[in-house]
């Protein structure tokens, strides 16, 4: 079974987010929130990002608890 990644600030911000464009527009599609929400993130201040980022390094101590072998290994493209 793969293990995920811990979620990074940016993650954590879209997940919250998308929720709450989902409700308030039902119509529109995951692409389409996905850009407003990267706009978004852009105009946030160093403030809210940093509270974000706590957030992720939260995250990163307990995903390291859950999985305390995990190392990142990418796996390289077949394609080249």
């Amino acid at each position: 079974k793969k293990i995920p990644r811990p979620p990074n600030s940016f993650i954590l911000y879209r997940r919250v987010k998308l929720n709450n464009i989902l409700i308030e527009n039902k119509k529109i599609s995951l692409s389409e929130a996905s850009k407003i929400i990267g706009q978004m993130w852009r105009n946030e201040d160093e403030r809210e990002k940093l509270r974000w980022a706590i957030l992720a390094d939260k995250e990163k101590l307990k995903h390291a608890q859950d999985y305390p072998d995990y190392v990142y290994r990418p796996k390289r493209s077949t394609k080249r």
